[in-house]
């Protein structure tokens, strides 16, 4: 059997039903047009070996961009670290179960050399912009979409599916249970959550929930317009009731931080949620409370806005040990 043959059988039938479908449409265009598609797709499954995969990998880190937009054509540059640890990762799993299925006597991609991918820590607003960029933008449409993400540090699609069925007043608290996200193009609800740990109730701070009360009482009041029909019930909605497409959200919010000369250009949406972690990190707050609230599936961001928090109030520390013994 050829590699490209044995990869989509494999995916289709251990690894995609785990999926969702965004992960599943993501992994399909990584497997049909960097593995399907290459001379090591064209191999026996039993004939490859390790060098093989080594000189594959190589190969897509120098020159496996696929990419030809209108006016940039970008076939052939590099392809990202992170873009080959996915592939290796494919590759080491599908040859995993080849050795089950006894097509293959070894798993010849598990001694291939990883490629390192470099840390970059994540831009994030300092406690002082993230007061200035909220009080600028304090009468917009989205704002109280950007408190939930600064405050209670959920992602977008979580805050773009909330429904006003999952916003308890009674017990001031919100629950996630469905994002809203866009695949294959269109704006679809999803009845579920990046992870299962990301089904999670999170208490609200009372000042919060007066602002979720008074937008609510907006949103009625744009109800009563002709042609209003918020389907889902959700918090958030377009003025005809109808989903806000994320992908506007997001431009919306990139050119809200343009906007502001107090604001780095490398500051985006999902850089609240980020905030809000180094914030809680830096207020002593528990790392597995921090995971729970968030929603976290595993502690590894956590982990790095710690240790990056960390050398900070290090840093602090042998500052003033000095200027006090100098």
């Amino acid at each position: 059997m050829l590699l490209k043959d044995y990869i989509v059988y494999w995916y289709q039938t251990y690894r995609s039903p785990k999926q969702q479908r965004t992960t599943q449409i993501a992994m399909e265009n990584l497997i049909k047009n960097h593995i399907v598609a290459s001379k090591l797709g064209e191999m026996e499954l039993s004939e490859i070996t390790t060098r093989d995969i080594q000189e594959f990998l190589t190969n897509e880190f120098l020159h496996g961009k696929k990419l030809k937009l209108k006016n940039l054509d970008l076939r052939g540059e590099p392809l990202s670290a992170h873009t080959i640890t996915k592939l290796r990762q494919l590759l080491i799993a599908m040859f995993r179960q080849a050795v089950r299925e006894e097509f293959v006597i070894k798993n010849v991609a598990e001694n291939t050399e990883p490629i390192s991918i470099p840390w970059h820590d994540s831009p994030i607003f300092t406690p002082e912009i993230q007061r200035k960029f909220l009080a600028a933008v304090s009468g917009h449409r989205f704002y109280v979409a950007y408190i939930l993400l600064f405050y209670l540090g959920c992602r977008r699609g979580e805050v773009l599916g909330l429904a006003w069925d999952a916003v308890d007043f009674r017990h001031n608290t919100i629950k996630i249970r469905q994002t809203l996200i866009m695949e294959n193009g269109s704006v679809t609800l999803k009845q579920t959550t990046k992870t299962k740990s990301s089904l999670r109730t999170i208490p609200i701070p009372m000042e919060i929930k007066a602002m979720l009360a008074e937008w609510r009482k907006q949103q009625r009041e744009e109800s009563r317009q002709p042609g209003y029909k918020n389907e889902y019930n959700l918090v958030f909605a377009n003025k005809d009731g109808s989903p806000h497409n994320p992908a506007y959200f997001s431009r919306n919010f990139k050119a809200m931080v343009k906007k502001l000369d107090f604001c780095s250009d490398a500051l985006h949406v999902h850089s609240a949620r980020h905030s809000w972690a180094t914030n809680m990190v830096q207020l002593g707050i528990g790392i597995t409370d921090i995971q729970a609230v968030g929603g976290w599936s595993r502690p590894d961001t956590l982990l790095n806005i710690y240790a990056h928090t960390v050398k900070d109030s290090q840093r602090k520390a042998l500052k003033k040990l000095y200027k006090e013994l100098t």
